[in-house]
C-alpha cells in the first residue's frame, strides 16, 4: 500500500469520526453490526396459557395475563416501488426476500452461499462448478435443483448481458451440480452472479410465453398481493428451508414523498423506513429527537456521480471537465447538504470495495487550478450548460440542492448552469439523445467487482456510455477493460483496474460526488432490522416486541 493510500484511508476514517461527532446528539445512533451470514432468527412460538389448576395453596408462578402476544407484522415505507411485474424475470426486488440467489455478497463485498453451497474453478478459470443446496422447494412445491438453474441463468443473462458476457454453456452435471463454461478465464464469476444475476424463480411458474407469471421463489417470505402503486404484501413461508422468520407478515409501502414517509413513521402508520435514499439526511434530527424512533446508518455500495456529455461542446474539452471537478468542494457538499451522512467522492469504484478502489487518484478541490484551466479552455468567454435532474431521484436524494451547489461553483469558471428538472422518462430520453451537458445519477456496484462498472461506463461500447451519451472513448481504456476481465493473476488484474481509474481521473468523463451512507429508521419496538451493503433489509431476522 502506498503512503498516499494509507494517508487517504486514515483521512477518510478521521472524516467519518469528525462527521459523526458533528451530528445531532439528542439520542445516540446505535452502532450497526454487519448482518450475520446465512442465518435467520428462530421462529416465534405462540403458547396458549391453560387455566391454572384450582388450589388452596399459594403458588410462586406468575399470575396469568390476558394480554395478546405482539403481532409479528411489519410495514416498511419506501421511496420507490419494488414491484416490477413482468418487466423483469424476477418480478420483485431482491430486498423482499421472496426469491433467493445462488450467492449474495457480504458487507466486505465477498460472495457467500445461499442456494449454492460451494464453487470451484478449473485451473484455467474457464469452468466453474457449483454445488447446489439440497432439500429446498419453491413456494409452489417445485424442487429447487440443477434444472431450475439451467432455466433461470440464461434468462437473467438476457437482462444483465454485461454480467456474464462470455458464458458459452451451462451444464447439468447431476441433480445438484452445475457447470458454468466461459469463453475466457473469468476469475470473478462468483461475484458476477451474486444477488440479482442468479435469482431463482420456479420453473413451474412459467406462462405460455415462457416467462414467470408470478414471483414464486424459495425465500423466507411468499408473495401475497401487489396493490398498484401502493404496497406489496408478503407472508411468512412456513416451509422455508432455513430457520423461520419471526415476522408473519411484511408490507412494503410505496410513499414517494419524503416528508409524507417521515410523518407516516412518526404517527405509526408504518413501522420503519428502510431503503437506500428513503430517509433524507435533513430528517435525521427529527428521528433523533423522537423517543419513539431509532436511527441507524449503513455504508452502501452506491456512489453518486456528476456525468458529462463529453461528445458535445462545451465539455468535449477535457480541460473544462477537469476544471469542473476541481471546482467542487466535496467535503463541504457532504457537510452542508448531507448533514455528514456520506463520504466525499474519492474513487469511481466505491471505496467499500476495498480490494479495487484506487484512492491514489482521488479528485482534489483546487479552485485556482480550476479557474486557470477554464480560462485556458474558454479564452475568456462565458458558456452555458444544461444540468438535467431526474424528478424520480429528487424524492430520495437532495439532487436539486446539489445541482445548485454545482451551479454556484461553476460561475467563477465562466460556466452558467441552467438546472432543468424533468420526469424520469424525459430524463432518460434526453440522455439518449445527448440533449444535456451534465447530469447526476447514483450507481450501485452490485457485484462488488470492477468490471461491472468499467464495462458499462468506461468502455466505448458500454451500455451506459452509449445509452446516456457520455461520448467517451479512449483506445487504451478499451483495451484494458477487455483484457482485465480475464486476467487470472490477482496483482496484474489489480494493476489494470488501477490504471483504468487513473485514466478516468485524467479524462473526467464523470466524477464521484459522494459515496452513500444510508440512514434508516424504525419505531422503538422493532428489533434486529438492519440494512446490508446492498441495502437489503434483514426481514428474515427482524421482530416486534417491547
Amino acid at each position: 500500500m502506498s503512503h498516499r493510500v494509507a494517508h487517504l484511508l486514515i483521512v477518510a476514517l478521521l472524516l467519518v469520526t469528525l462527521v459523526a461527532c458533528a451530528r445531532p446528539t439528542a439520542t445516540p445512533v446505535p452502532a450497526v453490526e454487519p448482518p450475520a451470514k446465512a442465518t435467520s432468527a428462530p421462529a416465534a412460538t405462540e403458547e396458549t396459557a391453560a387455566e391454572p389448576p384450582a388450589t388452596d395453596h399459594p403458588t410462586d408462578e406468575p399470575a396469568p395475563t390476558n394480554e395478546p402476544p405482539v403481532a409479528q407484522e411489519l410495514v416498511i415505507g419506501l421511496g420507490r416501488n419494488l414491484y416490477d411485474g413482468p418487466k423483469t424475470w424476477y418480478q420483485l426486488h431482491g430486498s423482499l426476500g421472496v426469491w433467493e440467489p445462488l450467492l449474495i455478497l457480504d458487507n466486505d463485498m465477498e460472495p457467500r452461499p445461499v442456494l449454492a453451497t460451494g464453487w470451484t474453478p478449473s485451473e484455467d478459470g474457464k469452468v466453474w462448478t457449483f454445488t447446489l443446496r439440497e432439500g429446498v422447494r419453491f413456494h409452489d412445491g417445485t424442487p429447487f435443483d440443477a434444472d431450475a438453474v439451467l432455466l433461470n441463468i440464461p434468462a437473467l443473462q438476457e437482462e444483465y448481458s454485461a454480467t456474464l458476457p462470455g458464458l458459452v454453456d451451462l451444464e447439468k452435471v447431476d441433480a445438484y451440480t452445475v457447470r458454468f463454461v466461459m469463453i475466457e478465464p473469468t476469475p470473478d464469476l462468483p461475484n458476477r452472479i451474486a444477488f440479482f444475476s442468479s435469482a431463482m424463480i420456479s420453473p413451474a411458474s412459467l406462462g405460455e410465453e415462457g416467462r414467470p407469471t408470478g414471483p414464486i421463489g424459495t425465500g423466507p417470505f411468499r408473495f401475497v398481493e401487489y396493490i398498484t402503486d401502493d404496497s406489496i404484501i408478503l407472508e411468512r413461508n412456513e416451509d422455508y428451508w432455513g430457520e423461520l422468520p419471526r415476522l408473519e407478515q411484511v408490507t412494503f409501502k410505496y410513499i414517494p414523498d419524503a416528508n409524507t414517509r417521515l410523518s407516516a413513521l412518526q404517527s405509526g402508520q408504518i413501522d420503519a423506513i428502510a431503503d437506500v435514499g428513503a430517509l433524507q439526511p435533513e430528517q435525521a434530527s427529527v428521528i433523533l429527537g423522537d423517543p419513539n424512533l431509532v436511527l441507524k446508518e449503513q455504508g452502501v455500495a452506491t456512489t453518486h456521480y456528476l456525468t458529462f456529455n463529453s461528445g458535445a461542446a462545451p465539455f468535449d474539452d477535457v480541460r473544462l471537465r477537469q476544471a469542473v471537478s476541481m471546482a467542487l468542494d466535496r467535503q463541504a457538499l457532504v457537510d452542508s447538504t448531507l448533514y455528514g451522512y456520506g463520504l466525499p467522492g474519492v474513487s469511481v469504484i466505491t471505496p467499500f470495495a476495498t480490494r479495487w478502489a484506487n484512492l491514489d487518484v482521488a479528485p482534489i478541490h483546487d479552485p485556482q487550478t480550476a479557474a486557470d484551466l477554464a480560462r485556458e479552455a474558454l479564452q475568456g468567454e462565458r458558456v452555458s450548460a444544461k444540468m438535467l435532474v431526474s424528478s424520480a431521484l429528487t424524492g430520495r436524494w437532495p439532487y436539486e440542492n446539489i445541482a445548485q451547489i454545482v451551479q454556484a461553483a461553476l460561475i467563477p469558471l465562466g460556466i452558467d448552469v441552467e438546472i432543468e428538472t424533468v420526469e424520469a422518462g424525459a430524463w432518460s430520453q434526453n440522455l439518449r439523445d445527448g440533449a444535456y451537458h451534465m447530469t447526476m445519477m447514483p450507481y450501485t456496484l452490485m457485484t462488488g467487482e470492477p468490471d461491472f462498472f468499467m464495462r458499462e461506463w468506461v468502455w466505448s461500447q458500454g451500455a451506459l456510455n452509449v445509452a446516456r451519451s457520455y461520448g467517451y472513448a479512449d483506445a487504451h481504456a478499451d483495451e484494458l477493460t477487455l483484457e482485465a476481465v480475464s486476467e487470472m493473476d490477482p496483482q496484474q488484474r489489480k494493476a489494470m483496474y488501477d490504471e483504468l481509474q487513473e485514466i478516468v481521473a485524467r479524462d473526467v468523463p464523470f466524477t464521484p460526488l459522494y459515496h452513500e451512507i444510508t440512514i434508516y429508521a424504525m419505531r422503538s419496538d422493532v428489533h434486529d432490522l438492519e440494512l446490508d451493503i446492498q441495502f437489503k433489509p434483514s426481514i428474515e431476522r427482524a421482530y416486534r416486541g417491547d
